[in-house]
């Protein structure tokens, strides 16, 4: 993989969630606090112990600030600012060491740096300079959506999992890059596990700091799950024993492969189930319905007989 030795921009103290300059709509950050509560109270986001479930579509983008908590989008959508005509004229990250870009992202889903333990899932995110910046450690996405965005998934932190999500139609689709300035290998992400996810129609579907030599001592990530690995547009091999799986691995760079790249995409945008409150009201229309029928059949048998 690219050495990932950036001058890293996005540090803590330069991360700003503004609105968009193209946008006429205010934005607000809500917050899921070390207390657990959720600021404003007035988001459609429900809490149930430790899991915080999306009720409707949320604008506004999200900073998680305690651990070991679950994120459901509930096929629900965290929906930015950015207007295609925005996310186009927004600067990709990774043009070398030392580049400095004077930006301020707008971030779907950011931790706290002491964060960890979080899993995001069934949530759509789109439109924001970074859909998902996972700078922390034990973190998990699993079934998401993450499209039209800048930087879909941008990854600095160790052992996290990301898997079965649907990475589409972003600049670029993910990203890996860390925040220390004086950086070494130590400071590389490891033990990223990243499988049975789709990466669709991405301009770049990963990328890291494009620089001109490889650190080939850096820890390799694991694109596979033992058996089967990602989904990915632009791959061009074949499937000759149709098991579903590519002939070759999907070369990601000179130190990772897929080793076993899915020929048919297994990741979807989740969607948001039908409330079952309507049921009984539908219910209750059917057998009134019914019930004036047969009374109809009834009198007109009825006046027959008479």
């Amino acid at each position: 993989m690219v050495v990932f030795t950036i001058l890293f921009f996005l540090s803590i103290s330069s991360l700003v969630i503004i609105p968009s300059s193209t946008s006429q709509v205010q934005r607000t950050t809500i917050f899921i606090q070390s207390d657990g509560s959720v600021s404003p109270q007035n988001v459609p986001i429900q809490r149930d112990g430790s899991v915080y479930t999306f009720s409707d579509n949320v604008y506004d983008p999200i900073l998680i600030q305690k651990s070991n908590v679950t994120l459901n989008g509930a096929g629900y959508s965290l929906i930015g600012p950015l207007t295609a005509k925005d996310i186009k004229a927004e600067q990709v990250l990774g043009f070398g060491p030392n580049t400095t870009i004077q930006v301020q992202y707008i971030i779907g889903v950011d931790f706290d740096k002491n964060v960890s333990g979080v899993t995001i899932k069934n949530l759509n995110i789109g439109n924001f300079s970074i859909g998902v910046y996972i700078r922390t450690t034990q973190n998990i996405l699993l079934s998401n959506g993450v499209e039209d965005n800048v930087v879909g998934v941008l990854l600095s932190g160790s052992a996290n999992t990301i898997s079965k999500s649907y990475i589409a139609n972003n600049k670029e689709g993910l990203f890996f890059g860390f925040e220390q300035k004086n950086h070494n290998a130590d400071n590389i992400p490891s033990d990223i596990k990243i499988s049975e996810n789709s990466f669709i129609n991405n301009s770049i579907q990963f990328s890291g700091c494009v620089c001109k030599v490889y650190n080939f001592s850096e820890t390799k990530h694991s694109w596979d799950d033992g058996k089967k690995g990602n989904y990915w547009s632009n791959y061009n091999g074949t499937d000759v024993d149709h098991d579903g799986l590519g002939d070759t691995p999907y070369v990601i760079d000179a130190l990772n492969q897929d080793r076993y790249p899915l020929m048919q995409s297994v990741a979807f945008p989740p969607t948001a189930k039908a409330s079952l409150s309507v049921c009984p009201m539908i219910l209750v229309i059917a057998l009134t319905i019914i019930v004036a029928v047969l009374a109809l059949v009834f009198l007109s048998r009825r006046r027959k007989k008479l």
